[in-house]
């Protein structure tokens, strides 16, 4: 330890000599790189690609048509005019479904997810536009807003459902979702001389690679903990310390426990 630094702190490029020798020498595979990039973008994105009122939200509500109180599986999005727009798919998946029920859907589409997720996009104008069994991505256009089968009034009815087959709140899902196609926010990239890498999305997920291992940062603060270290060789002439907490967190990371 270089004289004047107290016991319990360290100094930036101290640390960075033990980080990188903390790290085995090589080239991060591409695949980690990759599995981090597609992990931090947000994976949900809400059905429209401009923002539409909630008009009934998931929950017990009275029945529109018969005024008993009954549970709404699903979120219903409207507002006048609404006719004809667009609905998109809250995220990439495999259309599984497309029918017509007079009685209860109308018009709709049945998207499956990742892991089992479903989502269902009610009471279309006309027929969905994608075909049962193709691939969409997330904001791709699934059908037009509409009132067909059991409906009193143009909106889309959107349910989402575990993939344990219980029915969600979709917005419990969609809170914080970018809209629908979003030209948005890739996944910010910081790197330190290969070695490292740091990724981080709005959607508020970010990822540690180094050439070992990739895992999941747990916070903003741990994420701006590790941007202090690949930012360091822009110091200014007073170098930055880190903590004993800090320094703890940084060995915990790298040596693949995430710390509370």
């Amino acid at each position: 330890m270089e004289s004047g630094q107290s016991p319990h702190r360290i100094d930036r490029r101290h640390l960075l000599g033990v980080i990188t020798a903390a790290l085995a020498a090589g080239v991060i595979p591409e695949a980690w790189l990759a599995e981090a990039a597609y992990g931090a973008t947000p994976r949900w994105n809400r059905p429209f690609d401009k923002w539409v009122p909630i008009t009934s939200p998931f929950g017990p509500r009275r029945d529109p048509i018969t005024g008993e109180t009954r549970q709404h599986n699903g979120t219903d999005y409207s507002y006048s005019g609404i006719l004809g727009y667009p609905a998109r798919s809250i995220a990439a998946g495999t259309v599984t479904s497309v029918s017509y029920n007079a009685s209860g859907f109308g018009h709709h589409a049945i998207i499956t997810h990742a892991d089992g997720w479903r989502s269902i996009y009610a009471h279309l104008r006309e027929a969905p536009v994608v075909r049962t069994g193709a691939q969409v991505a997330a904001g791709q256009h699934v059908g037009n807003v509409g009132s067909t089968g059991r409906s009193t009034g143009p909106h889309l009815h959107l349910e989402v459902i575990h993939p344990n087959g219980a029915r969600v709140d979709p917005e419990s899902v969609l809170a914080g979702a970018p809209l629908a196609g979003a030209p948005g926010q890739p996944p910010g990239i910081l790197t330190k001389d290969g070695l490292m890498y740091l990724i981080w999305s709005t959607g508020g997920t970010g990822y540690l690679v180094t050439p070992n291992r990739v895992i999941g940062l747990r916070s903003m603060a741990h994420y701006n903990l590790f941007k202090r270290i690949i930012n360091s060789n822009q110091a200014a002439a007073q170098p930055e310390v880190f903590n004993q907490l800090e320094i703890d967190q940084i060995n915990a990371y790298l040596n693949g426990h995430v710390p509370a």
